[in-house]
């Protein structure tokens, strides 16, 4: 098996993604921090790992195998030529691939819950969240870019598994006009129409496989206000309208405001989501 670094071999490399190389070519397109390799046997592509640093300074790897003996030395190389702690995702059931990566020098760190719920329910044990006076509720595509930005870095710093985000704005800015799952009808902020502050925001993003819920966060000085719950009721509102009866979401037992919530809405438990880390 040879490990080589992807640089335009796209005719290689699309198979293993299941689309064409000119579709993957446009989806790189403006990605300059991205990485690849490829590994190759009798001159097919059998698997590919793709790192990239998020904005809370770790160094995310994903890969794309036919054969799990590819795992290994994807992750050698990966982690040789970033010089830095790797991480990756992976779902608990998913046995082989939990395996693999183990025995490429990977360790459990962090884990999400993943759940099912219905929008129906949902929206039942919301109906009587209102607006506080004094807030309103704006669309993503209507507020200043900038002041988002800021008010989404300051949300993550206290979630689980985001500390120490710092932002890039450019990539905030391509998730908000050029990220497919973007729809600013379910991705909500918060206003104090007094000083003008942007004290909260609501993120369901818009997915082919169905909708998925991101995220509710309310800035500190502002969570003795019920506008977390009036976020979520308008976002779920909009998202109920997208042809689907259920939304997926993921959280720790760690995010001790969200996670006994989701609890209380009858949510579906679909399994178990690993962070894991490799030194």
């Amino acid at each position: 098996m040879e490990i080589a670094a992807f640089v335009d071999q796209y005719e290689l490399a699309a198979g293993l993604y299941g689309i064409g190389a000119e579709e993957m070519r446009r989806r790189d397109q403006g990605n300059n921090s991205v990485r690849r390799w490829l590994a190759i046997r009798n001159g097919n592509a059998v698997g590919a790992v793709t790192a990239r640093l998020r904005p809370d300074n770790r160094m995310f790897v994903t890969f794309v195998v036919r054969e799990l003996s590819a795992y290994g030395p994807l992750t050698e190389t990966a982690a040789a030529a970033a010089g830095r702690t790797l991480y990756t995702t992976v779902d608990e059931d998913d046995r082989p691939k939990v395996i693999a990566l183990t025995a490429a020098g990977f360790a459990r760190e962090f884990v999400a819950e993943r759940f099912r719920i219905r929008f129906d329910t949902a929206l039942a044990r919301l109906s009587r969240a209102w607006v506080p006076s004094g807030l309103s509720i704006h669309t993503a595509d209507s507020v200043d870019q900038r002041r988002l930005f800021t008010l989404d870095n300051t949300i993550r710093h206290d979630i689980p598994g985001t500390d120490g985000w710092r932002g890039d704005r450019e990539w905030f800015r391509d998730e908000l006009t050029e990220s497919p799952p973007f729809d600013a009808s379910a991705y909500l902020v918060a206003v104090d129409n007094r000083n003008g502050e942007y004290v909260g925001l609501v993120r369901i993003w818009r997915n082919p496989t169905g909708p998925r819920f991101g995220l509710v966060g309310v800035i500190r000085q502002y969570r003795d206000i019920p506008i977390a719950a009036a976020l979520l009721k308008h976002a779920l509102t909009a998202a109920s309208e997208w042809g689907h009866p259920t939304f997926t979401t993921e959280t720790s037992r760690g995010n001790k405001v969200i996670y006994p919530r989701l609890k209380r809405l009858d949510a579906e438990h679909l399994g178990q989501l690993l962070r894991l880390i490799r030194r």
